[in-house]
């Protein structure tokens, strides 16, 4: 990464020569689609980690298995930690399937929802061929005591209808919407069940004291 100075004395060179820097553009990956809510569930989501070759607002495109680059003027709108992190949050609170998604630990939530993001790409598989690709790793855990639920690692491709950053963004969105589609069952599922675990010691009690 170029450091200040450096794109000081570039941008001063440019003026000098009747030119300007690129203006820098963002994208970011787009909402789910709003449902209904049903769940009882609620759900814990900690900051997601990023690989370090991915962990840059800047967007990653690559050319060969052993090469990849970074587009210079085109950004994402947050890390893809962040990036990914939201849209889950947005997806889960709108799959039906949790009452409510927190960043912080409460009383009354059962599971908590980590991972990281291993990859998110453009993949320029020739010149007439580019694929956007997303690797996911989520991790579920009881919010009480710790104990290990469930993981999977999710890996999505998209083609891109044309090579840049804005279609890249657009075949992303259609992935994590799989990604999302997948694991927010699952998530719902382990997250009610526990929410009966912890009721059972309750309802024996409750059984006891009527006796």
């Amino acid at each position: 990464m170029k450091t200040p100075v450096v794109l000081l004395l570039l941008s001063f060179a440019l003026e000098a020569c009747g030119g300007k820097l690129p203006e820098t553009r963002y994208y970011q990956i787009s909402p789910p689609p709003s449902r209904d809510h049903t769940g009882a569930a609620v759900v814990v989501l900690e900051p997601l980690m990023t690989d370090a070759a991915y962990d840059d607002e800047r967007i990653v495109y690559r050319t060969s298995p052993y090469r990849f680059d970074y587009y210079q003027y085109h950004r994402w709108s947050a890390s893809p930690g962040v990036m990914v992190g939201n849209y889950l949050e947005q997806a889960l609170e709108s799959s039906g399937r949790v009452r409510a998604v927190v960043r912080e630990p409460t009383t009354d939530a059962q599971v908590i929802l980590g991972g990281r993001v291993v990859a998110i790409e453009e993949v320029d598989a020739s010149r007439s061929r580019w694929i956007g690709r997303i690797v996911v790793e989520l991790t579920l855990t009881d919010a009480k005591t710790g104990a290990a639920l469930w993981s999977r690692q999710f890996e999505e491709t998209e083609p891109l209808v044309a090579q840049n950053p804005e279609s890249l963004a657009r075949a992303l969105s259609v992935a994590m919407l799989r990604i999302a589609t997948a694991a927010a069952p699952r998530i719902g599922e382990l997250a009610d069940r526990q929410a009966q675990v912890r009721a059972q010691p309750t309802t024996i009690q409750a059984l006891n004291k009527g006796q």
